[in-house]
């Protein structure tokens, strides 16, 4: 093991009333954990919810012997608080563990990461890199006009600089020396990011790791990624109007 391995990982997930995806993500997760042979704990953080997204979390740790779920409950003021309440559950749970053993691996309740997403992000910390920066597609219809729309738009490749809280992973060390998430409502990982960067950290984006999500037009957040697709149909609306 080199020096820059980490010896255990930590998924981190907020959720607001996900109890619609929440199962699909959390078995993704739960298959991509079964290709890593370090300890993996999934921190679910429970904001507020009034549905039955607590159910899929006690159904899913049910349903998962080989990673550890726990489940954080509150009342959150900003996704960036949701997160860090996550992040301070993994400190909580591994306190003898070196902070710049653990990474933490980061997406949201309405997405669903592939099988390889936790192996190829431990393969690149034990390279010797702290911060990963993956790539994200909405689950649009691939015939609709707003899917031809995100392509135009976007070009998945090794070195892209799209940030997403969708496909995010950093070493706890290095997040916990910028002050881990700001307490904001939006951009929590931009800001984050761009605080890594400034810090100097070892970073790189990749491809290799692409993270579905929902393509869904009302999100749990203000300017998210629902807002995004809003606009991406307003682009739309507004070059089938100048063909008239």
């Amino acid at each position: 093991m080199t020096a820059t391995s980490v010896d255990a990982m930590a998924v981190v997930v907020p959720i607001h009333n996900e109890a619609d995806h929440l199962g699909a993500c959390l078995r993704s997760i739960a298959t991509a954990a079964s290709s890593v042979d370090i300890p993996t704990l999934l921190v679910s953080v429970l904001d507020r919810c009034s549905d039955d997204s607590r159910r899929v979390v006690a159904s899913a740790a049910d349903r998962s012997p080989r990673m550890e779920i726990r489940a954080v409950e509150g009342t959150f003021s900003t996704i960036g608080a949701v997160r860090s309440a996550g992040l301070n559950e993994v400190v909580r749970r591994w306190p003898h563990v070196s902070p710049d053993r653990i990474w933490t691996a980061h997406t949201d309740a309405d997405s669903v990461v592939p099988p390889q997403w936790l192996t190829e992000q431990a393969r690149f910390a034990a390279s010797g890199v702290d911060l990963v920066l993956g790539t994200v597609v909405p689950d649009e219809p691939r015939d609709s006009p707003a899917h031809r729309m995100w392509w135009s738009q976007h070009e998945l490749a090794e070195g892209h600089g799209a940030v997403h809280g969708a496909n995010l992973g950093v070493r706890l060390d290095r997040l916990m020396d910028v002050g881990g998430f700001p307490d904001s409502a939006v951009d929590e990982d931009v800001l984050t990011v761009q605080r890594l960067k400034a810090a100097g950290v070892r970073w790189l984006a990749t491809d290799t790791t692409r993270v579905t999500t929902s393509a869904r037009r009302a999100g749990r957040i203000p300017n998210g990624f629902a807002a995004y697709m809003r606009s991406l149909d307003d682009l739309v609306s507004s070059e089938q109007t100048a063909q008239l």
